[in-house]
């Protein structure tokens, strides 16, 4: 059986016993882009880590059309990085909607990766037929701040948004208000079919890979209590807790890089 150990968040990023630095490939989730982890890219290289970020397809002005984006590109675009970034294994980060992503990778190439961490994210059940999608698990959430009109689907179904009115309380409902502002004038419209698509997992593939989760105790995007039924499904070996909502990348960068360092490095036996 995995075995569980949520362990206490070490509030500084110089880690005793650390030798290695780490290579961090971060994921974000929907609604955002990736210049949301610039301030935690920064924290980790000043731990002495190497970060890089992925810009899923759909985002503003990329070129992709919204209506035709695909999971498949998604996770084309993070095994693009990985190859960038060259043949070691890395630890792969997924912010909400990117867990889902990050659990597709590591079913498709479960060697490129030394771990996978979620932070927040919707985590899918391995072996489940024909797997879950984010829309699955976010109709499950019946603990978050989610209003019947807070999910806002585009007239030609293409695209998703978050009312304007409740940008703020869901995704930055623990920052000070003009950071919240910010946060809530960043978001973008996300490609709707990608929500929608299961994700399968397997013991023989997703199963090889250590996974860990950083859980935000004052969510209310994705529920804490979600986070803790996903990861409690058996394929997380170790839990870190964050006091922070759904954004602790821009909230609370550093505590962010903490927790992920922690993380990323395996209890010895």
């Amino acid at each position: 059986m995995t075995r569980l150990a949520l362990v206490p968040l070490i509030a500084t990023l110089a880690l005793p016993g650390l030798a290695r630095a780490d290579t961090f490939v971060l994921v974000h989730g929907a609604f955002q882009t990736a210049a949301a982890w610039d301030d935690t890219v920064a924290a980790l290289a000043a731990a002495g880590h190497t970060a890089v970020t992925v810009d899923l397809p759909g985002r503003p002005g990329d070129g992709f059309v919204p209506g035709e984006v695909t999971m498949q590109d998604h996770v084309d675009a993070v095994l693009a990085a990985l190859d960038a970034v060259g043949p070691d294994p890395v630890v792969l980060v997924g912010h909400s909607f990117g867990g889902m992503t990050i659990s597709a990778v590591a079913e498709a190439a479960p060697d490129r990766i030394a771990s996978l961490i979620y932070v927040a994210a919707y985590l899918p059940a391995v072996d489940a037929v024909p797997g879950e999608s984010m829309q699955d698990l976010a109709l499950s959430d019946h603990h978050g701040g989610w209003q019947a009109d807070s999910f806002v689907v585009a007239a030609d179904y293409t695209t998703a948004s978050v009312n304007p009115r409740d940008r703020a309380a869901l995704f930055a409902n623990d920052a000070p208000a003009e950071l919240a502002e910010a946060i809530a004038a960043a978001m973008v419209d996300e490609p709707l079919a990608p929500v929608a698509t299961p994700v399968a997992l397997t013991s023989e593939r997703f199963g090889r890979v250590r996974a860990a989760y950083v859980v935000t105790l004052r969510d209310r995007a994705v529920s804490t209590d979600l986070q803790l039924t996903m990861l409690g499904r058996g394929s997380v070996a170790e839990a870190v807790p964050l006091d922070t909502g759904h954004t602790p990348h821009l909230v609370a960068p550093e505590a962010l890089a903490a927790a992920l360092i922690r993380a990323a490095t395996p209890e010895v036996e």
